[in-house]
């Protein structure tokens, strides 16, 4: 593995995860809704930052762009045209409309902004503000008002209210109904409760802040709003009663709290935005372009990726063709873990090979087994045109002499006979090539082919008792198609050959087997000769079919190329090979087209 390309990979990933994760933040901030502050030091730092990763993404955009065209320079593909065209018009369908988007994003977004801040926003703005502080103005001076004239009345009426308290409390129960206040105290200077309505629960009162107890003590009247407890407090002394204070709490709408609150707040964040404008639109389009990027960036590494993806079986197939004009038909393509379409173009194309390789093969073997026959014709014909007067000579020599020679007699004999000997077997060997020239051409008709196998065993079978010989049938209907001379040829030739080879293994015959299965699909019959007799030659396995080619004294080497040329004339394939344990397996097929 390349630790280079890993780092890189590992630097990569970790950018864009941040670069989501600080858009994600900096459109938060922008919005109002994140966890980070709108301030201009929060904006500039985002400026920052969104700049570094613009620039990374930069960097990184063209490395890749720059990597792949040195690896399509470097290495002559087949079909990387084909692949970079694919790569450029995906890369183009994500990030053409990207780019048209983000600037169409940017123009809208600066346009906004400008609609934001016009005069006339503006001065609503300000003008909201104003209308909300007049409101809290006007309801404090009310308040104000209220309290002195409270304060006045009791002041006046010092000397009947403050031996009788249950008369103060009275007058100040009136008081409160008069002026529409909530609520009113009588405190002390630090802010006990003293006196309110008849009847009223100590337990409710709360006692006013300090800095309200601080600011009464000048004497003017104090007004406070909070916004939190939707509350105004107004406190005065009274100054006809010794360390006494008017404490009133007048509640205030909710609804009108809000109001302001939300006037105030949306003001100062429309001027703060204002003040930042320059900013806000410098690290917006900085945003923007680093999604687009990123948009980018995502979108070349999935073409890269899909490209490979779609292009890799046509390169595969461009690089098997390519093969094939070299002359190499044993190339296959994938047919696992591809497409549907991609399975069938593959598995099509492996078709096509096979029967070009088929082809190339009959074609091959048509072509050896015409000179096959060329070669036995002249060496019949050659070697039989001397044969004759070598055997009459023999024989007048013998006849001649037999009764001459006297001494060594036996000498003479064998010598005689050893001759004969050999003659017949070149006898022999003509009549196999006479054989294998001769076959005639092959006449196709409806046999049974079982019938034929088993014309083929029994003549073996009675001879050779202790030979197991097995016959399992798996053809439905075993009326075929074939030359019936040509397959019992061709079955009687494979058994004598297994009985040979049972024979040259063991003897006694006590545990010779020789097994026949047979079979078929819808293109062709199938069937396998097993034996355990020695089996073939490991290292001249492949020569099998060749003509003179044998492992057995006495053999013509003619046996196995007359049953292959017999398959080869019913359109199919021979395979030799050896068993696991030991012994030979034929397998071999005839084509259901003849």
């Amino acid at each position: 593995m390349n630790i280079k390309k890993l780092n890189i990979n590992y630097i990569i990933g970790f950018t864009t995860v941040s670069s989501v994760i600080i858009v994600f933040l900096t459109i938060q901030t922008f919005a109002g809704k994140g966890f980070i502050d709108l301030t201009p030091t929060n904006i500039q730092i985002l400026l920052v930052i969104n700049l570094c990763l613009l620039v990374s993404f930069l960097s990184f955009v063209f490395y890749k762009f720059f990597n792949l065209y040195l690896i399509n320079k470097s290495q002559n593909i087949i079909g990387k045209k084909t692949r970079t065209k694919f790569l450029f018009y995906f890369i183009s369908l994500a990030g053409i409309p990207s780019i048209i988007i983000a600037i169409f994003s940017l123009i809208i977004f600066n346009f906004s902004i400008e609609k934001w801040f016009d005069k006339k926003i503006n001065e609503a703005v300000t003008n909201s503000v104003e209308i909300a502080k007049k409101y809290l103005n006007e309801h404090q001076g009310s308040i104000s008002k209220d309290i002195l004239l409270i304060a006045n009345d009791f002041n006046r009426n010092k000397d009947k209210l403050i031996d009788n308290k249950k008369d103060f409390e009275n007058y100040i129960s009136a008081q409160a109904k008069i002026r529409s206040i909530s609520n009113v105290y009588i405190v002390s200077e630090i802010g006990d409760f003293l006196l309110s309505f008849p009847d009223f629960d100590v337990t409710a009162f709360s006692r006013p802040d300090s800095y309200i107890l601080s600011a009464a003590k000048s004497g003017k009247p104090v007004i406070i709003s909070s916004a939190y407890t939707n509350k105004t407090y107004g406190m005065v002394k009274l100054s006809n009663f010794e360390n006494t204070y008017l404490y009133v709490v007048q509640n205030v709408d909710p609804q009108i709290v809000n109001y302001i609150q939300k006037t105030g707040e949306v003001s100062s964040y429309y001027f703060q935005i204002k003040n930042n404008i320059l900013n806000l639109q410098v690290t917006f389009m900085i945003v923007y372009i680093i999604i687009t990027l990123l948009l980018i960036f995502l979108a070349s590494i999935v073409s890269i990726n899909l490209s490979a993806y779609v292009t890799k079986p046509l390169i595969s197939l461009f690089d098997a063709s390519n093969e094939i004009k070299k002359g190499n038909y044993n190339i296959k393509l994938q047919e696992t873990n591809l497409d549907s379409d991609f399975l069938e173009l593959n598995s099509i194309f492996n078709q096509m090979v096979d029967k070009i390789k088929d082809d190339q093969k009959r074609i091959s073997l048509s072509g050896r087994f015409e000179a096959w026959n060329i070669i036995a014709k002249k060496l019949a014909h050659e070697i039989k045109n001397p044969l004759t007067p070598i055997q009459l000579s023999l024989d007048s020599i013998r006849d001649k002499f037999k009764n001459q020679i006297n001494t060594n007699r036996d000498q003479f004999d064998q010598h005689i006979l050893l001759i004969n000997q050999q003659i017949k077997e070149i006898s022999s060997l003509l009549n196999s090539f006479s054989d294998f020239a001769r076959m005639p051409d092959p006449i196709f008709e409806k046999i049974n082919i079982i019938a034929v196998i088993e014309n083929s065993i029994n003549p073996y079978k009675s001879n050779y008792q202790n030979i197991n010989f097995v016959l399992e049938n798996g053809i439905t209907d075993p009326a075929i198609k074939c030359d019936r001379n040509q397959i019992y040829r061709l079955f009687t030739n494979m058994i004598k050959n297994s009985v040979e080879s049972i024979m040259e293994k063991n003897n006694d015959l006590k545990s010779g087997l020789i097994s026949i299965k047979t079979n078929e699909d819808d293109l062709f019959f199938y069937f396998e000769l097993i034996d355990n007799g020695v089996g073939f030659p490991v290292k001249n396995i492949n020569n099998s079919i060749e003509p003179y080619f044998t492992t057995k004294t006495n053999g013509s080497g003619l046996g196995l190329s007359i049953v292959s040329k017999i398959i080869h004339e019913h359109e199919g394939n021979i395979k030799f090979s050896n068993n696991e344990t030991s012994g030979a397996c034929i397998n071999f097929s005839i084509s259901k087209k003849l």
